[in-house]
C-alpha cells in the first residue's frame, strides 16, 4: 500500500496515482479521514506492480488466484456426522 497526500474524492477513487514525470505508480483507493470532512486526510493507493499482477490474473483465469493453506471450515453438523462414523 502506498500512502499519499493526494486528494482522493469519491469521483477519483480508482484513478491513477502518478509521479512527477507522469508515470503510473499506483491506483488511488481510499482515504482515512477521522474528522469526516471531505478529502482532508491520508490517502492510500495500490502499487502498480500489484495492479499489474491482479489484472493479468483476471485476464488469464477470470479471477484473482490467491495462495491458500489448505484449511477448510466445516459446519458443526458435518463434523458430528464424520465423528459418528
Amino acid at each position: 500500500c502506498i500512502q499519499t497526500d493526494a486528494s482522493i474524492n469519491p469521483g477519483n477513487s480508482g484513478g491513477p496515482l502518478l509521479d512527477s514525470r507522469g508515470r503510473l505508480i499506483g491506483v488511488n483507493t481510499a482515504i482515512f479521514n477521522p474528522a469526516g470532512n471531505g478529502n482532508i486526510g491520508i490517502g492510500f493507493a495500490i502499487p502498480v506492480d500489484v495492479v499489474r499482477r491482479v489484472v493479468n490474473q483476471i485476464i488469464r483465469y477470470g479471477k484473482v488466484v490467491r495462495p491458500t493453506l489448505g484449511i477448510n471450515i466445516v459446519d458443526d453438523r458435518v463434523l458430528r456426522s464424520i465423528e459418528g462414523q
